[in-house]
């Protein structure tokens, strides 16, 4: 009934069904992969769709909402991060989930389900962009502050105070906003 693709990988139609509404497949993730396709192979029935989750192997479960699929989006790209921040979830319970894989889940439920879980998932997603603002906000600021005391070679006068090449500060400060865009919560880990 569903299948995911990843990168490099033929599409794994492997879902094993946990419940009446609840599939599992175990998915091989390799270094830099960063997203991953779901989709479905049937319809869902009328006022349902499938809520997606994604379980990296731990010591205990930590199911990540990532989205929906349904009959009208019978398909999604979904970005999954390793030290993602959101909080897991209390869902494939009963399931024995000590795989040392990494899991895709998926739970058919009622649309109006759905759209409550998405909304909770868009404002946590504000709160990450927020986050990610205020950090540029605050590199920069200290960037222009540090800046602001730069003088040449010539202008130096002896002292005992130690001292960092500004190009040296611009290579982290680039570096630290690439790993930010790739990876909001890069710096949590």
């Amino acid at each position: 009934m569903f299948a995911c693709l990843i990168a490099g990988q033929l599409p794994n139609t492997d879902f094993a069904r946990v419940t009446e509404t609840q599939f599992i497949c175990n998915v091989v993730v390799v270094t830099g992969t960063h997203h991953i396709v779901v989709f479905t192979t049937e319809p869902f029935p009328d006022g349902y769709g499938g809520a997606i989750y994604f379980n990296w192997p731990n010591p205990e479960p930590v199911w990540q909402y990532l989205g929906y699929i349904t009959n009208d989006k019978p398909s999604a790209i979904f970005k999954v991060s390793k030290g993602s921040t959101a909080p897991s979830l209390a869902v494939f319970g009963g399931v024995n989930t000590n795989s040392q894989q990494p899991q895709l889940g998926v739970m058919v439920t009622s649309l109006s389900e759905l759209a409550q879980m998405t909304a909770v998932s868009e404002n946590k997603s504000l709160s990450v962009a927020s986050n990610v603002q205020f950090v540029q906000n605050m590199l920069e600021n200290l960037y222009n502050y540090l800046t602001s005391f730069a003088v040449t070679q010539s202008e130096m006068t002896p002292c005992t105070d130690s001292w960092v090449k500004i190009n040296h500060l611009n290579g982290w400060y680039e570096r630290f906003k690439s790993r930010m865009s790739n990876d909001p919560d890069f710096w949590k880990k």
